[in-house]
């Protein structure tokens, strides 16, 4: 609940530079979902409380192939967020290094989007038995790493791989604020239009598929750099009497 709450309490909008980022990750969070539901195994890469859904569903239908999968990404994810987490430590927006840390694990995500596409143009599709579970298992990762990466954003509340809490807090802090959260709307909409262009890849053009999470990958490490506090330099989101 510590999330929902954080959520629902927001002072104000987040800034605008961490929330472009944001929304760019939370597309891409979209498509790979919808990538990894359609042709990796019937599971999410990002919605743990789903696979864990799955992992039981396929127990009791004794379904090994859902189970393998589900359990690939809830893994994937966990080695992700811990890996993720090793990388970037305690540093937040005021430490001169933290977009050093944080290059590290966007752009160790974006060689795992590469790597997929590459084998889905080489295949033509989606790949099949072990090289489907690894998939899916290593696109769960990049999404765990992604999770490690936002929780250092400095943002309450932010989220741009699992939204049950954000949604929950846009509606809880309509109903005890009176306020519209704007921002979290915004990630709502994009994981939304992210798997619905990540589903209309799937069908329509299923090669090129994870060219969307690998093109705004790119994007954000592209739009990284300005946010990247050097050293010497106060933390880009003070206030303005603390910037001096």
């Amino acid at each position: 609940m510590g999330a929902v709450a954080a959520a629902a309490k927001r002072a104000g909008p987040a800034p605008p530079g961490p929330l472009a980022l944001a929304t760019a990750l939370t597309l891409a969070t979209g498509a790979t979902n919808a990538i990894s539901f359609f042709g990796l195994g019937g599971v999410f890469t990002s919605v743990m409380t789903g696979n864990l859904v799955l992992l039981g569903l396929s127990i009791g239908r004794y379904d090994l192939p859902l189970a393998a999968n589900a359990a690939g990404a809830i893994i994937g994810f966990i080695v992700g967020v811990l890996g993720g987490s090793r990388v970037i430590g305690r540093a937040g927006p005021s430490h001169p290094r933290w977009g050093t840390r944080v290059a590290l694990v966007l752009g160790a995500e974006l060689v795992l989007f590469a790597w997929m596409l590459g084998d889905w143009a080489v295949l033509s599709g989606p790949p099949t038995g072990t090289m489907r579970f690894a998939h899916g298992a290593l696109a769960a990762l990049a999404m765990g790493a992604q999770s490690a990466v936002i929780r250092t954003f400095g943002i309450p509340g932010l989220s741009t791989t699992f939204f049950t809490g954000t949604l929950t807090g846009v509606v809880a802090g309509l109903v005890i604020q009176h306020k519209m959260q704007w921002d979290n709307i915004l990630l709502l909409a994009s994981v939304v239009a992210g798997a619905a262009a990540g589903g209309w890849m799937v069908v329509h053009a299923t090669p090129a598929a994870p060219a969307i999470p690998t093109a705004l990958l790119v994007v954000t490490l592209a739009g990284l750099h300005p946010l990247a506090v050097r050293p010497g330099r106060t933390e880009v989101h003070a206030p303005r009497s603390a910037r001096g």
